[in-house]
């Protein structure tokens, strides 16, 4: 399937080409309501509609929306998001509450130190970052990552440029390990508040994920999740994220769950 976080890639690269000058910061009210999945019967034409819905001197907002249209000829809408556009972006804030003795000592959870191979997550090695689980508990998670280095000709159609799908995907994934080690359960992303980028994680360097949840349900989980340095740094922030929780996904998951090979490098074999 499309990841989503190459879904938000291609609004924000359509919202920068619209409007030169401009850079891309944030976007709010994201939502995903039909996902692209590449099982030989999807859409072969997806539509990108954008609106201008708000300006200022130093700032524009564009409501985007993707679709398709489906065999009966109904409109099916996959994607929506507000994406923020400046003409410069503000300085890095930093972190508060850092616990720098556990990012300097902190050992793995021997339980969810292989998240890739042991069904917690199902992603190719193009979107591998988590190193280590530092810390969880009820209400928090910590991560130590490493950015993946994708080669540009594994890029695909969503490489790296304003946003980088390859780090952002993280930030999901933390959500997806804090359910899976608190429910047992499986879970996938559909919805995110607001999401702030101040700098992007350049490729093959070490950074910090800290989630803390803002409410958890049965079905639902939401989470604020912040990428940053060992130092606080913040690179970028996503609030009021959501996933939904379901037990019909862990089989699949296991199923799905990759050994890293050459063919998992591209965006395409997710």
């Amino acid at each position: 399937m499309l990841p989503t976080v190459c879904a938000t890639q291609w609004m924000v690269s359509v919202c920068e080409d619209l409007c030169p000058g401009y850079r891309f910061f944030a976007y709010d009210n994201y939502r995903l309501y039909k996902g692209v999945v590449f099982d030989g019967k999807q859409t072969e034409h997806l539509a990108l509609d954008v609106e201008q819905i708000a300006s200022s001197d130093t700032e524009l907002t564009l409501q985007v929306k993707v679709w398709s249209t489906n065999q009966k000829g109904f409109r099916v809408n996959h994607y929506i998001a507000d994406v923020i556009l400046v003409k410069q972006i503000v300085a890095a804030p930093q972190l508060n509450g850092l616990d720098n003795d556990l990012l300097r000592n902190g050992e793995p959870s021997l339980e969810t130190t292989a998240p890739y191979e042991n069904g917690t997550l199902f992603h190719g090695a193009s979107f591998q970052s988590i190193q280590q689980v530092l810390d969880v508990d009820e209400k928090s998670l910590v991560l130590r990552c490493n950015a993946p280095t994708v080669a540009n000709v594994d890029q695909g159609q969503f490489a790296v440029s304003s946003t980088n799908p390859f780090v952002d995907d993280v930030l999901y994934q933390a959500m997806l390990v804090w359910v899976k080690i608190n429910s047992n359960k499986g879970s996938l992303p559909s919805s995110a508040k607001r999401y702030e980028q101040y700098e992007l994680i350049p490729q093959g360097a070490e950074f910090y994920v800290s989630l803390n949840v803002v409410s958890d349900q049965p079905n639902a989980m939401r989470a604020d999740i912040t990428l940053h340095s060992k130092s606080g740094k913040i690179h970028g922030r996503m609030l009021g994220a959501e996933v939904t929780i379901s037990d019909a996904l862990n089989p699949l998951f296991l199923q799905n769950s990759v050994v890293k090979t050459s063919q998992d490098r591209s965006v395409n074999a997710e």
